[in-house]
């Protein structure tokens, strides 16, 4: 007796291919669904450990911007704009640090809240130190800086605002999620709130004389060597030299930088019409309270003749020149 052999039917196979093609995918998908989502727990985490340091950060910079509106008047102006400066820079690095963090599904709505919050401070913040210049460098009966600073602190305002809304949403994340609670950060609440009111603040600008741009500049001088004596006629006396050199000391008395400071040196000979050629030097900035010293040599001034020599610092828009001008009279000895 013969058998044949028995295969089961072409559309069984293929039934049971597609079968084991299902169940693959369905695994694949599950794995790629759990390491989506332990990637985007992850993600989570790190952004609003993230923003828990930022705003930590944000809270002590709304201090200071407190300190800095409550001491108004007790800093001179370069130490009022370096502050400025200075939390303007670190809250424009808190929004570049934010930018570059990875968002997950589950923080997005968070993570778009903390965006405008950051953003609104930093620009409110540069805009603040802005207006605060224009009003002190305004012409009387000038408000047009009370408008800016008002503009300022309304920027302020919604960063706040945006972030008390980042508290809402991350209270309802998963707790999971949170590593650490997110501090409260409000500029213009509680404390502070009567310390944004921009019409107080650019009046007492105002009153502050100290706060108001002053260019000044001021030059000493001397020579190398010294003189050693003075006759009764004022005439001092340089000992002999191979070199005679005139240092001149020029300091920024202002409370604001100088910029393009001409010193002009001339040497005239006392009894003689001949004009000798005058000597110039450019510093190109000095910072409040500083001095830059500049050499000249006056290759001019023979011994056995009395000279006068006369230097002067000029700088554009300088509130007083009564202190720009260092004059010697000298008369340099024999070999």
């Amino acid at each position: 007796m013969a058998y044949s052999d028995f295969s089961p039917p072409r559309r069984s196979r293929r039934r049971r291919n597609l079968i084991i093609l299902v169940v693959l995918a369905v695994v694949i998908g599950l794995l790629v669904l759990a390491v989506r989502y332990r990637t985007e727990r992850r993600e989570s985490i790190d952004y609003l450990t993230v923003a828990e340091e930022i705003a930590t950060q944000h809270a002590d910079l709304a201090e200071q911007m407190g300190a800095l509106f409550q001491g108004l008047g007790g800093e001179d102006r370069p130490a009022l704009e370096l502050r400025l400066e200075t939390l303007a820079t670190e809250s424009r690095d808190a929004v570049r640090l934010l930018e570059e963090q990875v968002v997950a599904r589950p923080v997005a709505e968070a993570s778009g809240l903390m965006t405008v919050a950051t953003e609104s401070w930093a620009e409110g913040i540069e805009a603040t130190g802005a207006a605060i210049v224009e009003i002190l460098d305004a012409e009387e009966g000038d408000d047009s800086g009370d408008e800016k600073l008002r503009e300022a602190f309304e920027l302020i305002r919604l960063g706040d605002r945006a972030y008390a809304r980042v508290l809402v949403v991350v209270a309802a994340l998963d707790p999971e999620l949170v590593a650490s609670p997110l501090p409260e950060v409000a500029y213009t609440q509680g404390l502070f709130e009567p310390l944004y009111n921009h019409t107080l603040v650019a009046q007492r600008l105002r009153n502050q004389g100290a706060l108001s741009e002053l260019i000044d500049v001021a030059v000493v001088g001397n020579t190398v060597p010294e003189p050693v004596s003075e006759t009764a006629g004022g005439i001092r006396t340089i000992p002999a030299s191979d070199v005679l050199v005139l240092e001149i000391t020029v300091s920024n008395t202002g409370n604001v930088i100088v910029e393009n400071v001409s010193v002009l040196v001339e040497l005239q000979q006392v009894g003689s019409g001949e004009d000798l050629s005058p000597l110039a030097r450019l510093i190109p900035a000095i910072e409040p309270d500083k001095s830059e010293i500049v050499e000249f040599e006056l290759l001019e001034a023979v011994s056995g003749e009395v000279y006068t020599v006369t230097a002067t610092a000029t700088v554009e828009g300088e509130d007083s020149t009564d202190d720009n001008t260092f004059t010697l009279v000298f008369e340099r000895n024999a070999e």
